[in-house]
């Protein structure tokens, strides 16, 4: 154990720390404890899933903790997900105990009791949600003084989780507005993933001095990496059973974290490979994990994972992607590629935390641009290079929201005042004052704001309080509308509001086979009984954006001839098949392929999404029919003309954001907020979120399109 770093930390850490049986400090450990004890900077702590980050922030915050301040709130712990706050809350309470300070969290499971006695005497450490935290500036602003005066230090977990959401940009602004009741602005320690930031994250947390935020990071260790790539063509959309025997037989006897890119898959590969466990005396074999399933069987299945009486295995979304410790797993399982590098760098990290022990991934595809993906993330992630943070475009929608927290929060202040606070909250610099000003007419016009006449006071409107009281405002993100799934007295989960769910029929949730006795529609609840067939309900889920870099990669992947051992027989098959016509023209990755039928062209970009949206957009605004097809390839129909004539048309074409956007209203950027922006405001968020018409010119301008002709 580093001694340096041992007697940095205060006499009752450096107890708990014996007490504990510590031999060591981890890596980002080491780097943590002198810079937060020694400075005074902002901290990003950037490290892989089980490197010790929550103890490298909190060993240092609790040794620097005033003694004599015990009865005031000193730390706020913000994390993106409840269940990573009950999940940490014993972690953090077991060292808190050592310097006698209380731990408290705040979140919607979180009993009215417990709530009830911290507002009585809020101290100690505060674990909460973003939403949550706004539901306390909006319902207790009489508090907001006591709680924050005091409070040194703020921890956010799992930071890279909000970057480039519109979660980031209202947590940002909580976080100004904590600034506001503060005796000093608290000094702010982020716990990210490994990350590529390129500044974004520092601005983030410190827009007035970047520079003084310190990126602690720790590199990859030296771990032993097994990853292979099985590939079975469906020829639909199921997965094939081939797949689910292969997975079978490599889960059997080993503890599997089985990962899958929608809740629909869950379900339905729970059944499937239950029943294949059934069959050997190994009921119940599969565990399964997301968002919907009802809270208690969440956290049941996360602490039988917790327990090594046994391997088990689970199925999951990304809801065991982010920190919830469940202990060592012998594999990863991937169904079908992850759409970026830092999702599989995560999920990977999920294996081998013990020493020795290697981390293995095993990858299946099932249709052949899954495999191209697949192939492209593996390369990038072996190549250790990750997504930076995206940032978030003009958040009018935002602040939006914020405009009506803020005047809920003073119970009225006046126009200029409202223009001060904002001024203040630096996420929403890049807000023009006169866009300002227009959005707080439209919110007087509209009624989403009142203005008291004598005193000038804007308040909440009649229509704002309409939108203050909906139990969803709290969250600046989409939720949609689902079902409550009882069975008898005890909730399931919940299923979308969708035409499948009726009367007599049959669904999967839970890994349960369930029959829908009834349906009530007022009171938006479906009561169910058990069955011994069913069908996974369809979720709404996010459009997905993939970036650049992973689309140039696919480019390379097909241009070259390198031969990837990961591969199984029938991916390299498939991958031959795929690169022949590349290799045919002789493509380097500076090529695109366009290929020519008769009545339509298929253009295969390989730019990001956003180029490839972008592109679509012009040429359609140029008179073209095109749609967006498969990895952001794009389909022109009645293409008559050679496409270098079309590229020349684009490129000296002068395109202007604003006149470019009327011919795609029906895909405008939609979030939870911009339906109540006027017009042109909801323009401006598509424009600065999606819209990239530079960065497409120049990657036309440096691209060869070459075209083969596709016959019948």
């Amino acid at each position: 154990m580093s001694r340096s770093c041992f007697s940095l930390l205060s006499p009752e850490i450096q107890k708990a720390i014996w007490d504990m049986g510590w031999k060591t400090f981890t890596p980002i450990q080491q780097l943590a404890i002198p810079a937060i004890v020694e400075t005074e900077d902002p901290v990003i702590l950037a490290a892989g899933t089980a490197s010790g980050k929550t103890e490298a922030a909190f060993l240092p915050i609790l040794s620097r903790v005033n003694p004599e301040a015990k009865e005031t709130l000193q730390v706020l712990y913000i994390s993106p997900l409840k269940a990573l706050i009950n999940d940490q809350f014993e972690r953090i309470e077991r060292l808190c105990e050592y310097v006698g300070i209380e731990v408290h969290k705040w979140h919607g499971d979180v009993t009215e009791s417990k709530k009830r006695k911290f507002r009585k005497a809020p101290k100690g450490i505060l674990q909460i949600t973003p939403e949550s935290l706004e539901s306390l500036f909006i319902n207790r602003s009489s508090l907001l003084h006591s709680l924050w005066n005091s409070c040194s230090f703020i921890v956010i977990d799992e930071v890279h989780a909000f970057m480039g959401a519109e979660r980031g940009v209202q947590l940002r602004s909580l976080l100004g507005r904590i600034a506001h009741y503060s005796h000093k602005p608290p000094r702010i320690i982020a716990l990210s993933a490994t990350l590529n930031d390129d500044g974004t994250l520092r601005r983030w947390i410190d827009a007035d001095r970047p520079d003084r935020v310190q990126l602690l990071e720790t590199g990859s260790e030296d771990k032993e990496i097994r990853y292979f790539l099985f590939q079975a063509d469906s020829g639909t959309d199921k997965v094939p059973l081939e797949i689910y025997k292969d997975l079978r037989d490599l889960s059997r006897n080993h503890s599997t974290m089985i990962f899958c890119n929608n809740r629909s898959l869950v379900e339905s590969s729970s059944v499937i490979l239950n029943r294949m466990a059934e069959k050997e005396n190994d009921p119940g074999a599969y565990l399964v994990h997301h968002s919907s399933i009802d809270k208690t069987d969440r956290e049941f299945t996360e602490q039988l994972l917790k327990q090594r009486d046994t391997p088990r295995s689970v199925i999951c979304t990304s809801t065991l992607e982010l920190g919830i410790d469940i202990g060592h797993m012998d594999l990863v399982v991937q169904l079908d590629t992850t759409f970026s590098v830092s999702s599989l760098k995560q999920r990977i990290g999920r294996t081998g935390r013990r020493e020795g022990m290697p981390q293995i991934l095993q990858m299946y595809t099932t249709h052949k641009y899954s495999l191209l993906q697949a192939i492209a993330v593996t390369e990038l992630f072996l190549e250790e290079w990750v997504e930076p943070p995206n940032p978030y475009a003009i958040p009018y929608d935002v602040l939006f929201h914020q405009l009506l927290s803020i005047c809920a929060e003073r119970n009225g202040l006046t126009r200029s005042e409202l223009v001060n606070v904002i001024q203040r909250l630096a996420v929403f610099d890049q807000v023009r004052p006169d866009h300002f000003q227009q959005l707080i007419d439209h919110m007087l016009e509209k009624e989403y704001l009142e203005e008291i006449q004598g005193s000038g006071e804007l308040i909440v409107g009649l229509e704002g309080e309409r939108l203050l009281r909906r139990w969803d405002f709290y969250a600046v993100f989409m939720v949609n509308r689902e079902y409550d799934v009882f069975h008898r007295h005890k909730r399931v989960g919940s299923v979308g509001v969708t035409p499948q769910v009726t009367e007599g029929a049959n669904l999967i949730l839970g890994g349960k086979l369930w029959t829908i006795e009834s349906v009530d529609e007022e009171k938006l609840k479906v009561y169910v009984i058990p069955a011994v067939n069913g069908k996974a309900p369809n979720y709404f889920g996010g459009s997905i954006l993939t970036h650049r870099r992973v689309a140039e990669k696919m480019a390379e992947v097909l241009c070259s001839d390198t031969v990837y051992p990961y591969l199984n027989e029938a991916a390299v098959h498939t991958l031959s098949e795929m690169r022949r016509t590349y290799h045919s023209h002789r493509l380097t990755p500076d090529h695109r392929l366009i290929e020519r039928t008769k009545n339509e062209a298929m253009i295969y970009l390989f730019a990001g999404t956003k180029i490839a949206n972008t592109f679509t957009w012009m040429l359609r605004s140029l008179g073209y029919s095109v749609r967006v097809s498969a990895l952001d390839s794009i389909k022109v129909a009645g293409l008559e003309d050679h496409f270098s004539d079309v590229v020349w048309k684009v490129l000296h074409t002068r395109w202007v954001e604003t006149e470019l956007i009327r011919m795609i209203h029906p895909e405008r950027m939609r979030t939870k907020y911009s339906i109540y922006l006027p017009e042109h405001l909801q323009d401006l968020l598509h424009i600065s979120g999606q819209m990239v018409i530079d960065e497409t010119l120049e990657f036309l301008r440096n691209i060869q399109f070459v075209e083969s002709v596709v016959t019948d």
